[in-house]
């Protein structure tokens, strides 16, 4: 049966990191038609040469086949941005956010954590 939970990936980077930014464009031209939509960027930042990306919700419940299918696509877009110096150190801030489920009363903050640690 599963829960409405709404999961998304954020990223923000840098336009300097070496080997320059993934190519979101065919990363998404391989996803199926319906997920395409959910990626959003590169937006650039007006300062300092950030730029962010999302990977939006797919809306549907947990234990759902489609749940699973775009949590995969999510660690697959995430993994484009795990680019590391020798000291661990990355210009690459991923963060998977989660918020707006079924449970909203028992969880009354999104919750996020860093899928990049260690920098």
């Amino acid at each position: 049966m599963g829960h409405i939970q709404h999961d998304t990936v954020v990223i923000t980077t840098s336009d300097c990191r070496p080997g320059g930014l993934p190519d979101i464009e065919s990363f998404r031209a391989a996803l199926p038609e319906e997920y395409r939509p959910l990626i959003i960027g590169p937006v650039p930042a007006p300062l300092n040469g950030y730029v962010s990306y999302v990977f939006l919700p797919e809306g549907s419940k947990t234990g759902w086949g489609a749940a699973q299918e775009a949590s995969d696509y999510r660690a697959e877009f995430a993994a484009l941005f795990n680019h590391r110096y020798d000291d661990g150190s990355t210009h690459d801030d991923v963060v998977h956010l989660t918020y707006g489920d079924d449970h909203r009363s028992e969880h009354t903050s999104p919750a996020a954590h860093y899928l990049n640690e260690g920098h």
